[in-house]
């Protein structure tokens, strides 16, 4: 090529654009201030390059949870966390739980009571400590009754003496009723057996609560529940935090739980707000009930069984070196959450936060955090290209195998059970990315409506309806 030649190229072309002149360019075509011809696919990567930047950035897209009120994600965190109920995932650094289950033939056999017989309670407590478990969590309200109840009753008294005799060394955990009170605060309800527990090291109060979102379901819990009492602000311990706190040796994964200031001068103290980060509520294949499946290190009896004494067991292999609960499961117990697994009793939701408890990880280290950020971020590419190369149904078929396979990798691997927070932050993003994408797009229909400069009322009223109102292709009725 001759020099003149060069010098026609070079001005036909012009000088090399600056990235940050590309960039800018970019920015304004994305905002609709400039046209370009791949306006649409300048403005998907440039809202995906800023969604992720951020993201990378400050580890949280939260802010724009208001984003879910504009479009879907391509996959539901639920059928991840679900893959978990059909045994898909599974962990070897579980802990070993066997569920007692006060079920609907036991139930009917002590004539349907309306509280559970604190007599058939003894019973089965002695059954089971005399196993040599790890711990006894007694899913049962001792809220009911008072001092003159438990004197006059063969069975609350029978309870009394036990408790009160109880040596160990496997701690009793029970769950405490809370109550709402008129100020709006969490009070603890009154128990007679209050006394026993101040005087007796191996018993002990835990919160049973979890929490619902706006539809209801239970995906979180908390390791710390604020309550109020006569002498101010208490924090009482989730079954999990309580048990760590008192085994003699702990289960593998399980650590002591932070020193927490147990008392405020007032139900209005700020406690630091670490042990107010909730959990994710982990739910494996179902333990009680139809279609249960026993696993290794989940396993349960029925309590008429357990109280059979011609019925043969081994019952150091049922409860020996395990958590063992105490909970009902028929229908008049009423304690029924709805999860993302369907509805479950709620000894079963306990279980499964001290089954899943060493799996619990918090991301404090560099490693973690940065594996979380790289997880997120590359499920996040992966459902955008998806929605943008692919259509409806084989997008969604895509990014959930995808999120499987990484879930699948993470935890067969690492057993790193946090992978579900990256996917929930990755679906966030895609919400974020496909209500900016609607919000542009319909900022690029005002102003092409708002070019045609209507004259009259009727011009302005047509170009409203346009704004607000989707058109449709209707063809007239033949004869």
């Amino acid at each position: 090529m001759s020099d003149s030649d060069k010098k026609s190229a070079t001005s036909r072309s012009g000088p090399p654009v600056p990235a940050a002149s590309r960039l800018g360019n970019w920015l304004l075509v994305t905002l609709g201030v400039r046209s370009d011809p791949n306006r649409k696919a300048i403005r998907a990567v440039t809202l995906v390059v800023v969604i992720a930047f951020w993201f990378a950035i400050f580890g949280s897209i939260r802010l724009f949870a208001v984003a879910s009120f504009f479009g879907d994600s391509p996959i539901d965190l639920d059928h991840s966390l679900r893959a978990l109920t059909f045994g898909w995932f599974a962990s070897d650094r579980t802990i070993p739980v066997t569920i007692v289950d006060i079920d609907e033939a036991t139930n009917h056999g002590w004539g349907s009571p309306a509280v559970t017989p604190r007599d058939q309670l003894t019973r089965m407590l002695q059954v089971v400590t005399a196993a040599g478990p790890t711990a006894v969590v007694v899913d049962i309200d001792l809220s009911w009754g008072d001092r003159v109840s438990v004197a006059t009753d063969g069975g609350q008294r029978a309870l009394l003496d036990f408790l009160q005799r109880y040596p160990g060394p496997a701690p009793l955990i029970f769950p405490k009723r809370i109550e709402p009170s008129p100020d709006g605060t969490r009070r603890l309800a009154a128990s007679p057996f209050d006394d026993v527990f101040e005087n007796n090291s191996r018993l002990a109060w835990a919160h049973a609560s979890f929490e619902t979102d706006g539809g209801g379901a239970v995906r979180n819990w908390q390791d710390w529940l604020e309550v109020c009492t006569s002498d101010g602000a208490e924090w009482l311990p989730s079954i999990p935090a309580r048990l760590a706190a008192m085994v003699g040796t702990l289960p593998q994964g399980l650590d002591r739980p932070a020193v927490v200031t147990t008392r405020g001068p007032s139900c209005a103290t700020t406690v630091e707000q670490n042990i107010r980060k909730p959990k994710r509520l982990f739910i494996g294949p179902r333990l009680t009930g139809e279609g249960r499946a026993p696993a290794a290190d989940a396993q349960s009896i029925s309590a008429s069984l357990l109280l059979d004494p011609q019925m043969s067991r081994n019952d150091a292999r049922l409860f020996g070196g395990r958590v063992v609960f105490i909970g009902a499961t028929h229908a008049s117990a009423g304690d029924f959450w709805l999860t993302p697994s369907g509805v479950l009793p709620g000894v079963e939701l306990l279980a499964n936060t001290v089954r899943f408890a060493p799996l619990q990880v918090e991301m404090h280290g560099g490693i973690e955090k940065l594996a979380y950020r790289a997880a997120a971020l590359l499920l996040f590419a992966i459902f955008a290209c998806s929605q943008w190369w692919l259509r409806g149904l084989v997008a969604l078929v895509v990014s959930s195998a995808c999120a499987l396979a990484l879930v699948a990798f993470a935890i067969d691997r690492y057993d790193a059970f946090g992978v579900f927070d990256a996917v929930e932050a990755a679906i966030i993003m895609m919400i974020v990315y496909k209500a900016a994408e609607f919000v542009l797009e319909y900022l690029d229909k005002v102003k092409a409506v708002c070019a045609r400069s209507p004259q009259g009322w009727r011009d302005w009223r047509n170009a409203l309806r346009a704004l607000l109102l989707r058109e449709h292709d209707l063809k007239p009725r033949g004869d």
